[in-house]
């Protein structure tokens, strides 16, 4: 820095280079003297960043006028034409030609366009991270141009079928709630024999090791189906076919035994605005048996019919297992929340209780669990299936004893595709025989059963009702309570359930019926079956 004294001396004459030290500042740009640098030397034409005087040219900052003290910032070189505050070094190299990455100051939305030049996610495009990529947000069934790059493992056009239920974004390396929703999606999920390729749905946010992604498989969910007859003139219909002497057997048939459950509430409503009469009462009035009770069984709301065959498991001497388990392992939790609101209004009492009244031990711990909402993500965690492998070996067949409550926890809290998951690698790692064969050698009575039935559920959902229908009418005599339950509830998979009943037990489901039942019974059940 010059003396104090060097300061009067007068400027060098125009185009001679000034020496180091003789310029001095009170006469070149000082912001309070006049010489403001929007005035002097504007940015354009005194020092713009590739005209201006580079550093190796007699104006180095940190010789001759620090940035501090000639130039502060916020007067001469405002932050929004290329020279942030916090770096003074950058004079010479203009945004345009480094690229400022977003986290030095530039975030996309402000000075760069929303695709970067160095790849990555900008908020406006893309899912960040930090939001934990919600499926029900993250996953819809048509994903935006672009989707999830394949190095991140999991596009969701490969492992998420259109389902609306998925859960908030879990913990890493844990399993996800049980979504807010409830239920299962509209759309089918899931369905491979065990011992098959394993299933990989890419989990919530982080990838843990292990995870893959695969083509969605159908799984044994009751859907919402469309409307597409005439309500009003089959009520109509319906009341011409009971009026008078007699009944037209053949109109009942025909109409309730080809609509849909929408369709069916959709006849009731039209039957009592229009008709002004009940027609569930006139259905009961007007026949009898077993056709009476499959009709009546139609024209009840399926949460409300659930919940009267529970309590007519449970009334009186002795409790009818096999139909509790049979809803508590197959409804899902929006089904099962409805179900015991139901039976807390007709009965006083929750279902829970009831439940917990009517059936003793481990299988009493079971149907407990069953009420509580279960996982319904549909995502396989590989690492976590193969914890779950160990962890149920160590609680059986690898200890003296068995331990009920580690099956019961992860039987009723995992959802059906990773419980499939853990009976494929199950051989794989312990013993070399199914995890099938180990429940049967660790449990015996109504726990087994039960414990069996959600594995076959899991790993074969349309096996699972085909071989519940299958010993309905198998055998001497005819079980018609589940028979008639089951035809109804599968309804809207029976194509598929069909399918499964001839390439298990050879012949068709239509014949298995219209061997064992009989009338009008018969053809009603033919008619919902179809040829």
């Amino acid at each position: 820095m010059s003396a104090p004294g060097q300061y009067n001396s007068p400027p060098p004459p125009a185009g001679q280079q000034p020496a180091p030290g003789q310029y001095p500042p009170q006469q070149g740009y000082p912001p309070q003297q006049g010489y403001p640098p929007q005035q002097g030397y504007p940015p354009q034409q005194g020092y713009p960043p590739q005209q201006g005087y580079p550093p190796q040219q007699g104006y180095p900052p940190q010789q001759g006028y620090p940035p501090q003290q000639g130039y502060p910032p916020q007067q001469g070189y405002p932050p929004q034409q290329g020279y942030p505050p916090q770096q003074q070094q950058g004079y010479g190299y203009p945004p345009q030609q480094q690229g400022y990455p977003p986290q030095q100051g530039y975030p996309p939305q402000q000075g760069y366009p929303p695709a970067p030049a160095a790849g990555g996610y900008p908020p406006q495009q893309g899912y960040p991270p930090q939001q934990g990529y919600p499926p029900q947000q993250g996953y819809p069934p048509a994903p935006a141009a672009g989707g999830y790059p394949p190095q991140q493992g999991y596009p969701p056009q490969q492992g998420y079928p259109p389902q609306q239920g998925y859960p908030p974004a879990p913990a890493a390396g844990g399993y996800p709630p049980a979504p807010a929703a409830g239920g299962y999606p509209p759309a089918p999920v899931g369905v491979a024999p065990v011992g098959a390729a394993p299933v990989g749905v890419a989990p919530v946010g982080v990838a843990p090791v292990g995870v893959a992604a695969v083509p969605a498989v159908q799984f044994a969910l009751v859907r919402v189906c469309a409307i597409t007859h005439d309500l009003k003139r089959d009520a109509e219909n319906l009341r011409r076919a009971m009026k008078g002497i007699g009944t037209d057997e053949h109109t009942l048939i025909e109409i309730l035994g080809n609509r849909n459950w929408e369709e069916r509430a959709g006849i009731i409503r039209e039957y009592s605005v229009f008709i002004g009469r009940d027609l569930v009462k006139d259905i009961k009035s007007e026949t009898s048996g077993n056709f009476k009770l499959t009709l009546v069984a139609l024209l009840t709301d399926p949460a409300q019919y659930d919940a009267d065959n529970i309590y007519n498991a449970m009334k009186g001497a002795g409790t009818n297992e096999h139909c509790l388990q049979e809803i508590l392992i197959t409804r899902s939790n929006a089904q099962k929340m409805r179900i015991n609101q139901i039976f807390n209004s007709d009965h006083h009492k929750s279902l829970k209780h009831w439940v917990s009244s009517e059936t003793s031990g481990d299988f009493k711990r079971l149907c407990e669990e069953l009420l509580e909402p279960r996982d319904e993500s549909m995502i396989v965690d590989v690492a976590g299936a193969m914890r779950d492998v160990d962890t149920l070996y160590y609680a059986g067949e690898g200890r003296v004893g068995t331990d009920e409550k580690t099956f019961i926890n992860i039987f009723t809290r995992r959802n059906f595709l990773q419980l499939r998951e853990i009976a494929r690698l199950y051989p794989t790692m312990h013993k070399r025989h199914t995890l099938q064969k180990a429940i049967e050698s660790e449990f015996s009575g109504d726990i087994r059963s039960g414990l069996q039935a959600i594995l076959y559920f899991a790993t074969d959902s349309f096996g699972y009702f085909a071989s519940i229908i299958h010993k309905s009418i198998a055998g001497v005599g005819t079980n018609d309570d589940k028979l008639i339950r089951n035809i109804i509830y599968c309804q809207s998979f029976l194509t598929l359930i069909k399918q499964y009943y001839l390439a298990n037990y050879g012949k068709t489901l239509h014949h298995a019926i219209a061997n064992d039942c009989s009338g009008d019974y018969k053809k009603l059940l033919l008619e919902i079956v179809g040829a």
